[in-house]
């Protein structure tokens, strides 16, 4: 079409301001994403790791809840619903997550550390950390098997009570004269990124749910679900809880954290208005020095919403070059982030970025394109005529 041609031409034409506009669009957008994905970080360190395909979680759960401690918001009786999935051969894997903060010592009781403990089925599922090894598979102490002692913790967590493998410390959910605390044996450090940024410990769920007092009710906080195909079993098994898909599971940790919600509104909010400002100026531009080639358009009987389609398109190709800029310059950004985090500060606080934000933050682009375009289109002047001889 002769407008689009118009359109990618004029851009080839001022090719250092298209490059310009360009990157600084995509700057802003990786910007977005980055912020974001970093936010999202600091809620992830106890996150699975894998091919997880779906989340179980009570409708009305928060992301905090875990850290809370909260008992309103968790699921019930999940030993036997694991049961029950594992006779549907679209179910490849799936274990109940039990998340809790708890008092972790080696020695001497009253020098403790606040860890986050993680309470999983190990061998249930073939992700991160069920699959880590060292451990028995399944959960012995919930069928009235002997206490298991098995403990996988994370390297921030060995470095900070001095422990290896073969090593044993203690847990509790609380201190002083009300203190019961149980004890373990390290099976396994994980050291992967994944697990590094808070000091992380992973037993199985039934023990941990006698620590945190969850056994009674069989309560967990969310069921990692491995299998494409099994949304529809899971739909029909849990009518009235969240079963949640990747790029759902992302949107529900961003909607359900106020703080990351606003994280992630301000920056696409700034991105937005940097995108128009930026797009708004070069079609400015563009339209003022095109001004005779318009009109000379006109005069030979080119429509004139032809006209404002090309400078419609041309705003668009800005906008979309600049997302797809953004998206690129957030995936190489993020791992220069976690690769500059670790070594400062000993942290990975950046997880992979999630598919859905690279997403958000294209379309948070092209949107501005397209506002930036019509306004341009609709706010020009008809072509002076003069212009044209």
């Amino acid at each position: 079409m002769t407008y689009l041609k118009m359109s990618l031409e004029n851009l080839r034409r001022r090719r250092y301001r298209t490059l310009f506009t360009i990157t600084a669009i995509g700057i802003a957008i990786a910007l977005m994403v980055l912020l974001t994905s970093v936010s999202l970080g600091l809620k992830e360190n106890s996150a699975a790791s894998g091919s997880i395909d779906f989340w179980v979680v009570p409708a009305d759960s928060d992301i905090l809840d875990p850290v809370l401690g909260s008992g309103q918001t968790m699921l019930g009786d999940v030993h036997s619903e694991i049961e029950t999935l594992f006779l549907d051969p679209r179910v490849k894997g799936a274990s109940p997550v039990l998340n809790r903060v708890v008092y972790a010592y080696t020695n001497d009781p009253n020098k403790t550390s606040v860890v986050l403990a993680t309470g999983v089925i190990p061998g249930a599922i073939d992700v991160m950390p069920a699959a880590a090894s060292g451990f028995k598979g399944g959960d012995p102490y919930f069928f009235g098997g002997r206490w298991t002692d098995e403990a996988v913790i994370n390297r921030q967590m060995a470095d900070l009570l001095g422990l290896d493998v073969g090593d044993r410390l203690n847990l509790d959910i609380s201190t002083g004269i009300f203190a019961s605390p149980k004890g373990f044996k390290v099976v396994n450090v994980i050291d992967t990124v994944d697990y590094s940024g808070i000091p992380v410990i992973v037993i199985h769920l039934s023990e941990l749910q006698y620590i945190t007092g969850n056994l009674e009710g069989d309560r967990a906080d969310q069921i990692l679900v491995e299998g494409p195909d099994a949304g529809p079993l899971l739909e029909k098994l849990y009518p009235d809880h969240l079963v949640l898909s990747g790029s759902e599971y992302t949107t529900f940790k961003i909607v359900s954290d106020k703080r990351i919600l606003a994280t992630a509104a301000a920056t696409a909010l700034v991105s937005f208005i940097l995108g128009m400002l930026f797009i708004g100026t070069t079609m400015v531009m563009s339209v003022s020095e095109l001004e005779g080639d318009m009109a000379v358009m006109s005069a030979i009987g080119i429509s004139r919403i032809s006209i404002l389609k090309s400078v419609f398109y041309e705003s668009l190709f800005l906008s979309a070059g600049g997302g797809l800029t953004g998206v690129l310059l957030a995936v190489v950004g993020n791992m220069f982030l976690n690769n500059m985090l670790t070594r400062v500060i000993g942290l990975n606080v950046s997880p992979a970025i999630e598919p859905m934000l690279l997403i958000g933050g294209f379309t948070v682009s092209v949107g501005a394109g397209i506002f930036t375009g019509i306004m341009v289109a609709l706010l020009m002047k008809r072509p002076d005529m003069t212009r044209a001889f």
